[in-house]
This record gives C-alpha cells, sequence and structure tokens, in this order.
C-alpha cells in the first residue's frame, strides 16, 4: 500500500510505509524554515483519491471547517472584485424557466495553498457557466480557471490560467499553486521576484541589443528604472527598481541581471473576466 502526504497545496511526498511517512513527516516539522509543518497529512492511496472528484476538482467537504470558510470568503471577494470591464462581478447562481431554459453559474476547487514568497493564501478554481437556449435542449458548458489571491492592499485579484497546467499538475501529483504561478511567469516559481502581474527573474549577463539607462512603464502600471537594459526579443534590466502607479504593490529593487516578464493570462468567457492589476 502506498502513504500520500500532502499540505495546503497537495501531494508533497508518497511512500510505501506509513512509518516511512510519519518519519518525514516528523522531519518536516523540525525544519525551522517551514510553515506548512502543521498540517501534513498521512493518508492511504486509497483515501486520498476521495479528495477530488472525476474531473480533478478537490471536494470542500473533505477539507476542515476552518479552510472550507478562507476559501468561500476568497471566492465571494473575487466574485465581487473589480474585473477589467463592463461585465461586472461574477453572478453565481441558477435561472431556468418551466421548460429547463436558462443559465446556472458555480464555481470547483482545484488547489489551494499558501505563496512561497508573502505566505499569503491563494487558491486556484473553476468558474463554470451551463447554458440552456431551447426546451430539452442541450446544456453548453463553458469553464474558466483562475489564480484567486490578495494583494498587499488586501484587494482580491483574479487572475486567469490554462487549464491544462492545472491537470498536467494534477496527474503528476504536484503542488497545484506553484505550478499555475510558474506557468504564468514562465519559470520555477520559487526563484522569480514578483512584482504583481510583472516577475523579475535572475539570469546572466544576456546578449541583445543595448538600450541606455532609464525607465520604462509595462502594462500601464509598472514602472521601471534600471542601469541598462538588453532586448533580444525578451526585455533584460540591470540593477532593476520597479515601481507600481497605482500604489497597491510596493516597490521591488534587486542587484545584477533580470529578466522582466509579463505574466501570462489566457482567455475567458464574458461571464467570467479577470481583475486587472
Amino acid at each position: 500500500m502506498r502513504y500520500i502526504i500532502t499540505n495546503y497545496s497537495g501531494i508533497v511526498h508518497t511512500t510505501t510505509s506509513r512509518s516511512a511517512a510519519e518519519q518525514w513527516v516528523r522531519y518536516r516539522e523540525q525544519s525551522p524554515d517551514h510553515y506548512h509543518a502543521d498540517h501534513y497529512t498521512v493518508t492511504p492511496e486509497h483515501e486520498y483519491r476521495g479528495h477530488r472528484d472525476q474531473y480533478g476538482a478537490i471536494l470542500l467537504s473533505r477539507q476542515t471547517d476552518t479552510i472550507r470558510k478562507q476559501l468561500t470568503n476568497l471566492v465571494n471577494a473575487a466574485a465581487k472584485a473589480a474585473r477589467v470591464d463592463e461585465h461586472g462581478a461574477w453572478q453565481f447562481g441558477c435561472e431556468f424557466d418551466k421548460k429547463g431554459r436558462g443559465y446556472a453559474t458555480n464555481w470547483d476547487l482545484y488547489g489551494y495553498g499558501r505563496d512561497l514568497h508573502s505566505n499569503r493564501l491563494l487558491a486556484v478554481i473553476q468558474v463554470r457557466q451551463s447554458v440552456r437556449q431551447r426546451a430539452n435542449g442541450y446544456l453548453n458548458i463553458h469553464k474558466s480557471y483562475f489564480l484567486l489571491g490578495r494583494n498587499e492592499d488586501n484587494s482580491v485579484f483574479a487572475h486567469p490560467v490554462e487549464s491544462r497546467a492545472i491537470h498536467a499538475a494534477i496527474k503528476r501529483g504536484g503542488d497545484i499553486v506553484p505550478a499555475v504561478q510558474s506557468w504564468i511567469f514562465g519559470a520555477d516559481y520559487a526563484k522569480v521576484l514578483r512584482h504583481g502581474d510583472l516577475a523579475l527573474i535572475p539570469t546572466s549577463r544576456p546578449q541583445g541589443e543595448q538600450i541606455p539607462a532609464g525607465t520604462c512603464v509595462l502594462e500601464g502600471s509598472h514602472e521601471i528604472a534600471a542601469a541598462a537594459y538588453r532586448d533580444n526579443g525578451n526585455l533584460y534590466a540591470l540593477n532593476p527598481e520597479v515601481s507600481h502607479i497605482p500604489g497597491v504593490h510596493p516597490d521591488v529593487c534587486a542587484q545584477g541581471w533580470y529578466q522582466i516578464v509579463v505574466g501570462r493570462r489566457t482567455d475567458t468567457w464574458s461571464f467570467a473576466k479577470p481583475t486587472i492589476d
């Protein structure tokens, strides 16, 4: 029999011995720099599989009352947050007439955990709308996926992510939240200096066109000052200093060469629009 060790983010280790699993947990609990130590769980593999449904969604009913409340509050706050266009808040619920015509909008949980850098709670969810336009017709189902969390000023963000990144992480038994964050920035998230939807990724001295020192603005909200720039299709900055024009994120400074990356966003359906950074 195999045993699965999990924390907030999902599977972190597997072994064929319960005693080995418990020894692994004790070792991690003694690690002074590990803030998930109190949340490890050892579960027989056949029981763990019941924590997700046939589509890969996490069963909220299997989570603790505290986690379930925190996640529900985060989703509800994201539903009311400012969107990028006029579509406004997500409208959860359903409305069907006597002939079965109407719509239903719901959400499912696919992952949750703590940010590697800020330790803030994050969640990966699916927002799903089912629509039947004709009596006795088929349901048309559309899905969008988001990484949810709170910014430094406690405002909520909903960043649209690719479903393939989520399901690939589930298939390999990996941590969902870091996998999604690494997909967003195209790099190992543990090595990233994040500034909202923008990231600094350390690199060796890059090749490319030399650009003099100065400032530039990306995405209309991130102002970058650097001692020098290089451009080879990607943008690099030497000793960058990044500030957020709206003032949501604190300034970030770094020494050395960094690639400047704007986080990827996948397309979304009109019923589930993302927030703006």
